[in-house]
């Protein structure tokens, strides 16, 4: 109990009132970003549409939800899933009538043993999908392949040159690689993406908006991590740069991402 109780303290309760915690940032009179609350989210709206990117989860949903609804008011909503975590797919139930879209690569029972019923999505993106709205044009891409999920979505702002990348981009926090989370898929696409668009503005799963240091650096993480499991000299000071990361023992910090490709390296032997 007082492992348990230490941990809640050092660790638990901060990491979860930054869950709840939200901000919302205005990238410009059309397009606003709230931060936190569960997943990043993101409002843009247009003359005939309004799209929202993750829906978060419990009562930051809600407040999501009433702030997409003043915007709309009589225009159709699109809302699209980075993925199916529950913390960026928790307020789907609220969009009733919408679409709801998402990465095509989950089958239906992988979404229902996820995230529930509730928030199922009606709309599947098997490759990629162009919306022109407005002065912007957006594509929504899945990238298909094992990284955070089976099926990560992002999406990308062509005149705005901004990307949202779901939790397969995170700014200061380590990552969760559970399921068929695969890290040396995360390097690969993070070395690809600068390749692919031409970005100013990061708006990660978690963490605060920025640059593209946001990718560097978490490409860095996920290179450091690598390098930390192959060389045990090495484990201590790789794992203490990170330490001002938002983290928590054992499943979402440095030392779970080493495992993780110390795992992936015995098993290759």
């Amino acid at each position: 109990m007082g492992v348990f109780v230490t941990v809640y303290f050092i660790y638990l309760r901060p990491f979860l009132y930054k869950m709840k915690h939200t901000e919302v940032v205005q990238i410009d009179k059309n397009l606003t970003v709230i931060i936190g609350g569960g997943g990043n989210s993101g409002i843009l709206n247009s003359d005939s549409l309004v799209v929202v990117i993750d829906t978060k989860m419990d009562d930051a949903a809600v407040a999501l939800h009433k702030q997409v609804m003043d915007i709309a008011r009589n225009k159709p909503v699109l809302v699209i899933n980075t993925h199916f975590h529950p913390d960026h797919v928790g307020g789907n139930r609220l969009y009733t009538g919408a679409d709801i879209l998402s990465g095509g690569s989950y089958s239906k029972d992988d979404w229902l043993k996820e995230a529930g019923e509730e928030s199922l999505p009606n709309r599947w993106v098997q490759d990629k999908l162009v919306i022109p709205m407005g002065t912007d044009t957006l594509t929504v891409f899945n990238l298909a392949k094992n990284i955070h999920t089976q099926s990560d979505v992002m999406v990308y702002f062509h005149q705005r040159k901004l990307i949202f990348g779901g939790d397969v981009i995170l700014n200061k926090q380590a990552p969760v690689l559970m399921g068929l989370a695969d890290g040396d898929a995360y390097i690969e696409v993070l070395n690809s993406l600068p390749q692919t668009f031409e970005m100013k503005t990061i708006v990660p799963g978690h963490g605060a908006i920025g640059g593209m240091e946001v990718i560097s650096d978490f490409k860095q993480f996920f290179s450091d991590m690598k390098i930390a499991a192959a060389n045990p000299e090495k484990e201590g000071a790789l794992i203490d740069k990170y330490a001002n990361w938002n983290q928590l023992p054992l499943f979402m910090s440095p030392s779970a991402t080493m495992s993780h490709f110390r795992k992936k390296a015995n098993q290759k032997k």
